[in-house]
């Protein structure tokens, strides 16, 4: 009881401690280190930057507008972080491309599609084809996890069908055997 009692007053401090700023931002980085998780929120947060900022271009509006709002858009505060940061280099003269280029969460492969989009003046179209990418590994990831998941669930409810059936028959069992 005291052990329940201690983990859900835990939980009630790190609910609160997460809903912080500086919580927001160490719950961000865990989400990002993960093992597998990790690797789906990686492409989740590609495909959302790709997608947006391709939607932002091809409407016509400015790149450094086009990375302000975008890093509005992403729930992430260590990719809100590198675009900022992106944002402020897009400012001083730096491509889009070579902004991004010193960051681990932006793939390197990303990076060289986007210069060939710069170099070529088809960026938005290259962020499509990126956003595409991304989106369809996101499914594909998250139907590997349900296909993991599925298994596990069916034990999980044949021991809960067993326990259940188990506590029903015992009893009759045991005054029938008292007899």
């Amino acid at each position: 009881f005291i052990l329940l009692a201690l983990v859900i007053i835990g939980g009630f401090f790190l609910f609160k401690y997460i809903r912080t700023p500086q919580g927001v931002e160490v719950f961000d980085r865990f989400k990002l280190s993960i093992p597998y998780i990790s690797s789906l929120f990686r492409k989740l947060y590609l495909a959302r930057l790709s997608d947006n900022m391709n939607t932002m271009l091809v409407s016509g509006i400015p790149m450094v507008r086009a990375l302000d709002l975008t890093s509005s858009v992403i729930n992430n505060t260590v990719y809100k972080k590198i675009l900022g940061e992106a944002t402020e280099s897009v400012k001083a003269g730096k491509a889009v491309s070579e902004a991004l280029s010193g960051n681990t969460e932006i793939p390197g492969i990303m990076i060289q599609m986007m210069k060939v989009g710069e170099e070529s003046g088809e960026l938005g179209s290259i962020l499509k084809t990126i956003a595409k990418f991304y989106s369809r590994e996101v499914t594909t990831a998250v139907d590997a996890l349900v296909d993991l998941i599925e298994p596990l669930m069916i034990v999980l409810l044949g021991a809960g069908v067993a326990v259940l059936l188990a506590s029903v028959l015992v009893p009759i069992y045991n005054i029938a055997s008292a007899q």
